[in-house]
């Protein structure tokens, strides 16, 4: 977790490896997870999940949209979508997506989906198509649920760093 391997690897860069960076990630969206990685030790930050939902990302309007919409609650990982694009990723490594509709559906059944995935292929690139992110997979991390809106990329940031700031943090 982000809140211990941060300062323990924070301590061991400074030791072995000061001029080595260290960026935290994960569930990094706003001034308050900035000012929490700096405080534990981190350089700077990686921002994923915010930064795919603004103006700039290339994401589609729609997924950007669902992800408006939703919590961290409203996230899995799975491997429903490693099945349904044909990617055979070890299991250990699925990823996390936003529970749709057609997730939700198979999500409970995945012996049935690897038996045999025809129709819910079908489904998903009719999704994928016409733009219906209800079918298609939206990749997102936990940090959707602090996702409000879609603004620029630079109003993003400065905001981030205003609130940071107001928090404490000094650079």
């Amino acid at each position: 977790s982000t809140m211990t391997f941060v300062p323990e690897l924070a301590d061991y860069l400074a030791k072995t490896s000061p001029e080595t960076i260290l960026l935290a990630a994960g569930g990094i969206a706003d001034g308050r997870g900035l000012a929490a990685a700096r405080m534990l030790g981190a350089d700077g930050v990686l921002v994923g999940s915010r930064l795919w939902a603004t103006q700039e990302s290339l994401a589609p309007q729609g997924a950007k949209e669902m992800a408006v919409e939703s919590s961290g609650d409203g996230t899995a990982r799975s491997g429903v979508f490693d099945i349904l694009r044909e990617k055979a990723w070890p299991a250990m490594y699925d990823f996390r997506s936003l529970r749709n509709a057609l997730h939700r559906k198979w999500e409970a059944r995945m012996d049935d989906l690897r038996r045999d995935p025809t129709q819910a292929r079908a489904e998903y690139a009719e999704g994928v198509k016409v733009g219906d992110f209800q079918r298609a997979q939206v990749t997102v991390g936990e940090a959707v649920g602090l996702i409000r809106d879609l603004p620029e990329a630079k109003l993003l940031i400065e905001r981030m760093l205003s609130e940071a700031k107001s928090l404490g943090l000094d650079s």
